[in-house]
């Protein structure tokens, strides 16, 4: 039986990007535990990488529009397929307002944000009440962005169990 597979470009960018933001979690946690040390590096990496992703998530939305998903596989139920379709959502709606509220968060703090040492511009004015609601934003969508994924990982790994190639899709 042959498996129906997404495109390879699409494949090959969701590996990437599971690997970059599984990295930017980290950093994420460990820049803010040693905050008081100034890891200004893992900053800048932190940001390099979150605009990275930006980058990413809309080519892979481009890539999406193109190259359309395979249709679902016949062994899913329709509520699970309309479940994931739901997970998958929220995860692009994350992979667009955690980037984004990042780069409004360092802004909105005066700090520039670069891309692996290019500056880019400041898109966003210095304010302080904005650099607290934005951050807070930041914050709670990016653990709710690990909450996504982690339903989105149980789901796979049910799937994988029962025998079913959801997997074998995206690989």
């Amino acid at each position: 039986m042959t498996i129906e597979k997404y495109h390879a470009s699409i494949r090959v960018i969701h590996w990437i990007m599971f690997i970059l933001f599984a990295i930017m979690f980290v950093l994420g946690v460990v820049m803010v535990e040693f905050k008081e040390s100034e890891p200004w590096a893992l900053y800048n990496f932190h940001k390099s990488t979150g605009v990275l992703l930006f980058i990413l998530v809309l080519i892979r939305l481009a890539l999406r529009w193109i190259k359309p998903a395979p249709a679902p596989s016949p062994d899913i139920k329709p509520q699970e397929h309309r479940i994931a379709t739901i997970a998958i959502h929220l995860l692009y709606l994350f992979m667009v307002i955690v980037p984004i509220t990042g780069y409004m968060l360092s802004n909105m703090h005066g700090y520039s944000v670069q891309f692996y040492g290019l500056p880019l511009p400041d898109l966003f004015t210095k304010s302080a009440e904005w650099e607290e609601i934005s951050g807070l934003v930041h914050e709670y969508a990016a653990y709710a962005f690990l909450g996504v994924i982690g339903l989105h990982l149980l789901g796979v790994i049910k799937h994988h169990v029962k025998g079913q190639e959801v997997l074998r899709r995206i690989t």
